[in-house]
This record gives structure tokens, C-alpha cells and sequence, in this order.
């Protein structure tokens, strides 16, 4: 029970800490948001690598500092889409970056499960569904397809952010390390890029403060997921940590105030569910 609750809990943080920075990027810019966000994390992996007293191996070293690249472009493509107000497109598509891994598998001649296969055709027949224009604008169309392309951009970076970290996850300690400096990396990747675009500036004292908590948020997903396949089964813990996009809509409803067609509630559901199996 505590492993189903702790998973739950890792849904409902990475739902709100992604709600939370698509909010933020209406008013400040992505690279600001991205960069407060990182630096946050930072600081608390720091301090939960020196409690838990784990060492630092080059391996997660350099394989966490790589997947950091992948995660800091797939959180500013997830934030920047869902600043456009198309969280029923947006949140659904970014999640899907879990067929990466699995094709990734078949590529290498490692077929995956019938479960797994089942949940790709799954979370493709929802991308289709969430992808499609709605009534009376084009698909090319920028107010369309800005959503499709920075949804499925963020899903890239985060199924690349996957594999990478797996590499470097030897052990229980080297993937604390490896998250760390994931963290670290894209920390880095944000701050020089957005710094050299000129989209990166100091947002002041509280909504500095406002910013961080993503990143503490984030964080606390990170662990909850830990603890929850730690504590109990992988497999459920992976399928309800996988359900975040579901906060993330919800969140959209109710405070944002989003509408959503029926057809991208269908679409939403259908890669939520195929996301699930391929996580179970």
C-alpha cells in the first residue's frame, strides 16, 4: 500500500511541478523558468547524495552530465507547449517518450513483452488522436502545430533522458548520482544557452522563490518514485508514476480554466494507457 501511495505521489508532484512551469513560462522566459528549476534540484540531490553518503562513479558521472542535455530540452520544449494553453495535446504527446526505450530495445534485437508492443500501438493511436487539428484550422497551421512539435520535442528528450540515465544507473547510488548530475547538466546547458540568447534574467526575490519550488517539487517526485520501487513492485509503481500527465490535465481545468474536446480527452487516454503498459 505504501508503494502505491508513494507512486501516486510521484504522478501528482511531476503533474503539478510541469503545470507549474508552463504557468511561469506565460510570464517569464523558458530559459529563466528551465534554469530555476534545475538550480533548485541541484541543491537538494546535493544534499540527499551527502546523507546518503553514496560515491561518485565516473560512469553515472558522465552518463548522468549526457542525459542532462536530453532532459533540459525536453523540459523547455514541455514548458514552452504548455505555456501555449494546449495541455491536452501537449502533456499527453510528452509522456509518450517512453516508446523510445522500448524501440530503442527492438532495434537492438531485445524484442519487448506483448504488453509492451500493446502499449506503443496504444500511445501512437493517441498521438494521432491529440495531433489532430480541431475543426476549421489547419494542420500546418502554427497555432496547431507549435503544440504537436514541442509535445513530441519534449517527448525525444525525455525518452533519450531514459536511456541514458538507465547507462548510467548501475546501482542505487550511482542513480542518485546520475540524477544529480543530470540535474547539474542541464543546469549548465540552460543557463549558457539561455544566457547567450539574452532569455535569461533574474525574475527577483519571490518569484525566484516561486520558481525554485519546481525544481523542490520535481525533486520530490524523484524520490517518492525511488521509495515506491524500493518498497514494492517496479512494474506499478512505473505504471501510476507514468499517469502525471493526468495532474498536469486536471490542473489546466481547474485553475487554467482549458477546455478540452472529447476527441483529445479520447486521445490523451488512449496514450496514458499505452504509456502504462509499456511501463508495466
Amino acid at each position: 500500500m505504501t508503494s502505491i501511495l508513494l507512486g501516486l505521489g510521484a504522478a501528482l508532484a511531476w503533474g503539478t511541478s510541469d503545470f507549474l512551469g508552463g504557468r511561469f513560462t506565460t510570464r517569464l522566459p523558458v530559459f529563466t523558468v528551465g534554469f530555476a528549476a534545475h538550480a533548485s534540484a541541484v541543491v537538494l540531490l546535493t544534499a540527499a547524495l551527502l546523507i546518503s553518503g553514496a560515491g561518485v562513479s565516473g560512469s553515472a558521472l558522465s552518463w548522468g552530465l549526457a542525459a542532462g542535455l536530453a532532459t533540459s530540452f525536453g523540459g523547455l520544449a514541455l514548458y514552452k507547449g504548455l505555456s501555449l494553453g494546449e495541455s491536452a495535446v501537449v502533456a499527453p504527446l510528452s509522456a509518450c517518450g517512453a516508446v523510445i526505450p522500448v524501440a530503442a530495445a527492438l532495434i537492438a534485437g531485445d524484442a519487448p513483452g506483448p504488453a509492451a508492443l500493446a502499449g506503443m500501438a496504444l500511445a501512437f493511436a493517441g498521438i494521432i488522436l491529440v495531433s489532430l487539428p480541431a475543426e476549421g484550422r489547419l494542420f500546418a497551421g502554427g497555432r496547431h502545430l507549435q503544440p504537436v512539435v514541442l509535445g513530441l520535442a519534449a517527448a525525444a528528450g525525455f525518452g533519450v533522458f531514459f536511456l541514458l540515465i538507465d547507462r548510467g544507473a548501475a546501482s542505487d547510488g550511482d542513480a542518485l548520482v546520475a540524477v544529480l548530475f543530470a540535474r547539474i547538466g542541464a543546469a549548465i546547458f540552460t543557463g549558457t544557452v539561455g544566457a547567450a540568447a539574452g532569455a535569461l534574467r533574474w525574475p527577483g526575490a519571490l518569484p525566484g522563490l516561486r520558481l525554485s519550488a519546481i525544481g523542490a517539487i520535481d525533486t520530490a517526485a524523484n524520490l517518492s518514485f525511488a521509495l515506491a520501487t524500493a518498497r514494492g513492485n517496479v512494474a506499478i509503481a512505473s505504471v501510476l508514476g507514468s499517469l502525471y500527465p493526468v495532474q498536469t490535465l486536471l490542473l489546466a481545468r481547474l485553475v487554467g480554466g482549458e477546455r478540452f474536446t472529447p476527441r483529445r480527452i479520447l486521445g490523451a487516454a488512449l496514450a496514458l494507457a499505452g504509456v502504462a503498459l509499456i511501463s508495466a
